[in-house]
């Protein structure tokens, strides 16, 4: 139902709490916010403000904006800007995977011979190691979001 990239990311901003429906009832904040399930409850907790998705109204593009809304009250950072960011991350580590795994098998196809060409791709995989942790501390940091004073 929801495979989009930006929502499985933006959910990292988001603490999320799987109810029964039985359990919303007895949620004085929520209690009287939809009815049908499934449903997705979305609480600005600077304002309490409560907003609902309905079964049939979540989809992903819906469900990014409302997670977009809440953020922007909630967080400094925007989540949009956070979110992207994210995906760029993600493509330059792909690409440094199939860098790595390339550099790999020329590694295994040269001679014993080639201590030239060994030294220089133990080099290139050691500076693409360096490349991916340095991306990884970045990715970390990328979701470490600042509230809003309140």
């Amino acid at each position: 139902m929801l495979k989009d990239e930006k929502v499985a990311l933006g959910m990292k901003a988001f603490r999320t709490v799987k109810m029964a429906p039985d359990h919303v009832e007895l949620e004085p904040m929520i209690a009287e916010k939809g009815k049908t399930t499934p449903r997705m409850v979305f609480v600005e907790p600077t304002k309490m403000k409560v907003s609902v998705l309905e079964a049939k109204k979540i989809k992903a593009g819906a469900l990014y904006k409302q997670m977009k809304k809440v953020a922007s009250v909630f967080y400094k950072e925007k989540l949009d800007k956070v979110v992207k960011t994210h995906l760029k991350i993600l493509t330059e580590q792909d690409k440094m995977a199939n860098e790595e795994r390339n550099l790999n098998e020329k590694k295994g196809r040269l001679d014993d011979n080639d201590n030239a060409k060994a030294k220089k791709i133990e080099k290139e995989l050691a500076e693409l190691r360096e490349a991916k942790s340095e991306l990884r501390k970045k990715k970390t940091e990328l979701w470490k979001l600042t509230p809003k004073s309140t």
